[in-house]
């Protein structure tokens, strides 16, 4: 990867030169970068951006050079030739003997450079050479380190708060138990600057993963640091992503192979779902090419150092787990079709929770095996045989195991502190499963053998399971890049268990779910103050959203009004017609949904379809999907129907009175135009420009794209058997 040209020295920024800008431009080029609008707020004297703050980044108008931000962005030191860095551009790597870009070298020329001794860190004299194409990255990379003061502060201060959790990407269970995981402490030895750049950056990794578990509280307690400790985290893992886990010429070891899964780690705390999908596919194909997946073992890679601990199946299923994870939240295809980690010999001297999570594994893989195939009669016996797999997992742990850990906040126990936290984790992503698995089945109209009652009473029930453990993890931990998964799935249970009541309502006195609604919905609403609350103490972007999502939902009153809701297939033209909106009212809730469209509820007039007679027409509501997506844009790839005529799927909502409006746009910039496209639904829909091919990247951030597409593959599994014969 070629290095680009050499950032200008402090000097050169002495007095900056004003540049000439477009007339009306006014945005920083940090949010011109991020295509957000550039907002400040009057109430507060400061010349940064609402999003500059926020993020604790400088703020430079677009008056000025770009190059002027880098000032800033170098934590605490510059490099050695008196350039700056701001963890987005790649510099040449800093040398006081010469000015030559750093250019890559092979795998084969990197894998002979160290010996597998004490002193490896010290080339032979035959490899000087090949040493000193990496000694100037090293000597950048180290120098980007916070200081030692700031560490210290850092280690001191969370102490009590927070262990290292790192090791369960490379360490089996059992081998945790016995030794226990890392300390803060452990961070205070910091790798030498002659060290191998992979392993540099792998301690920058390390480092942004344990700042991602601080506590909010004690980010305003940690007294003396340079920077805020968001912008330290942010800076690390970027410098350790844009030059190293993304260097091909430095892969082979496995050293290497962790700084990927490390960024990929770091990538879904963040909420960054699809960056983190990339870097594990990275990973994946880099632990292939080191025979991670053959049976015989015949592995291909070096140790750099010899002290680093490692399990290469542990690796290989843990790349594995995150992939299918990832793949079932946005719905994407797995990467690797392997069923060996569920084995026999593989989990018999496994502890179990190793035992189960190899068995979700292997649930994971057959759920995604299923959704990828064309909707058929056969879905529903797939379906109850992963059931069955998935009930005898859990039968391989005691009872008492799935009672809901206690998680006491004035345990000085740190140790047993995350292991209940594993254990909640693990059973929220046991019920998830179900959930997943038994959506399609869920508002589909019971047959007379009551075929999917099952899966409906499956989904209420797991539902809940996810809700009353997610409200019992965020009452003890209100950190937002902590458990983050955890948040998403909370949100599908939420909408499901929502949609359950509202199918169920129509159903009378012989409603199973009536007696529980309260109940439940006071879970949800309890979801959404724990969400509500996050993002106060976080500034965080998801939890913002989803709790106006939920407050939106909430609004729905099942008493009034007996109508009924029906989900309808996207049209793929992509504006729904004059005629089909004629009788349509004001919409309840509308929810964008970037690359997928409009999710509308709506109360509609039906007409009968009689002919020569005229019969009253009845009030309905419905939720209608209406693909509202440019016409260039891409739309899923999952199918609603298999015909063009609309097979709704029906259960009763609310007849409310004011709409409840519920946009989530990637960009803030956008949501009064996406609002203002909508504020008359009785006419014929205009596309706003966020319709008009202003779609997130594929791979924006979680700042810019919330839900990252995990309700698009809630709403494509919701609607998988819709119309049908199954």
């Amino acid at each position: 990867m070629s290095v680009p040209h050499v950032a200008p020295s402090h000097g050169a920024y002495g007095k900056p030169k004003q540049r000439k800008v477009r007339k009306g431009t006014h945005s920083c080029w940090e949010c011109k970068r991020r295509k957000m609008k550039c907002r400040f707020d009057p109430r507060i004297a400061s010349t940064s951006c609402n999003s500059c703050r926020r993020r604790g980044s400088p703020c430079i108008s677009q008056e000025f050079p770009e190059d002027l931000e880098n000032i800033p962005m170098s934590i605490g030191t510059t490099s050695g030739d008196g350039t700056s860095f701001d963890g987005r551009t790649r510099p040449a790597t800093p040398s006081a003997r010469t000015d030559r870009i750093l250019t890559p070298v092979s795998t084969i020329m990197e894998t002979s450079l160290y010996h597998k001794s004490p002193e490896q860190y010290l080339p032979t004299t035959r490899n000087d050479t090949s040493q000193r194409k990496y000694e100037r990255l090293s000597q950048f990379l180290h120098e980007l380190l916070p200081s030692r003061a700031d560490t210290e502060s850092i280690c001191k201060s969370s102490r009590h708060s927070s262990i290292l959790s790192h090791e369960l990407l490379t360490t089996p269970y059992t081998t945790l138990y016995q030794n226990g995981l890392q300390t803060p402490e452990s961070l205070l030895m910091t790798p030498q600057p002659n060290m191998h750049p992979v392993l540099i950056a792998r301690y920058m990794l390390q480092l942004a993963l344990f700042l991602q578990h601080l506590p909010p509280d004690l980010h305003k307690e940690i007294k003396g640091l340079s920077k805020p400790p968001r912008v330290i985290m942010e800076r690390l893992a970027d410098v350790a992503n844009y030059h190293v886990t993304t260097n091909e010429a430095l892969i082979g070891s496995i050293e290497s192979l962790e700084c990927i899964m490390l960024e990929s780690l770091y990538q879904v705390n963040i909420g960054n779902l699809r960056r983190s999908w990339v870097a594990g596919r990275r990973a994946m194909s880099l632990a292939q090419l080191m025979g991670f997946h053959r049976p015989d073992n015949q592995t291909l890679y070096q140790a750099l150092d010899p002290t680093t601990k490692y399990d290469t199946r542990i690796m290989w299923l843990r790349i594995i787990i995150l992939d299918r994870q990832l793949c079932l939240l946005l719905g994407l295809p797995e990467g690797c079709i392997d069923h060996s980690m569920a084995l026999e010999t593989h989990i018999a001297n496994d502890c179990p929770m190793g035992r189960l999570e190899q068995l979700h594994c292997v649930a994971m893989s057959r759920i995604l095996e299923r959704n990828a195939l064309k909707p058929s009669s056969r879905d529903l016996t797939v379906t109850r045989a992963i059931d069955l797999e998935l009930q005898k997992a859990a039968g391989g742990l005691p009872s008492k195991w799935w009672l809901a850990p206690k998680l006491d906040s004035a345990s000085t126990d740190l140790q047993a502190v995350f292991w209940n936290m594993r254990r909640l984790v693990l059973q929220i992503c046991h019920y998830n499963l179900l959930n997943q698995l038994h959506l399609p089945y869920m508002l589909r109209p019971s047959s007379a053998e009551n075929r999917n009652e099952y899966s409906r009473i499956t989904c209420v029930t797991a539902s809940r399971e996810v809700l009353s453990r997610y409200n019992s993890l965020r009452s003890f931990n209100r950190i937002a890049y902590s458990c983050r998964t955890v948040d998403f799935l909370a949100l599908m249970a939420a909408m499901a268990l929502l949609l359950a009541h509202l199918d169920g309502h129509c159903d009378g006195a012989e409603n199973l779910l009536a007696n529980q609604y309260l109940s439940d919905r006071g879970m949800i609403e309890q979801m959404q103050e724990h969400m509500s609350e996050i993002n106060r103490l976080n500034s965080d972007e998801l939890s913002a959203q989803s709790a106006d999502l939920l407050k939106a939902l909430l609004a729905i009153d099942l008493e009034k009004g007996n109508g009924r809701v029906s989900v309808r297939e996207a049209r793929s033209e992509g504006i729904l017609r004059q005629d089909e909106m004629g009788s349509e009212e004001e919409s309840v809730v509308r929810v964008h949904i970037p690359y997928f469209g409009i999710i509308r509820i709506a109360r509609e007039k039906q007409q009968a379809a009689t002919t020569g007679t005229s019969s009253s027409s009845s009030s309905e509501a419905q939720l209608r999907l209406s693909s509202l997506t440019h016409p260039s844009a891409p739309l899923s790839t999952g199918s609603l129907s298999t015909n063009n005529t609309p097979n709704p799927l029906s259960f009763p909502f609310a007849d409310t009175a004011a709409p409840h409006e519920f946009t989530a746009p990637f960009a803030h910039q956008q949501q009064q135009q996406c609002q203002s496209s909508f504020s008359d639904p009785g006419l014929s829909l205009t596309p706003s420009p966020l319709m008009q091919g202003g779609h997130p990247g594929l791979a924006t951030g979680g700042e810019d794209w919330a839900f990252q597409g995990v309700d698009m593959a809630f709403f494509e599994s919701l609607m998988r058997n819709v119309g049908g014969d199954v």
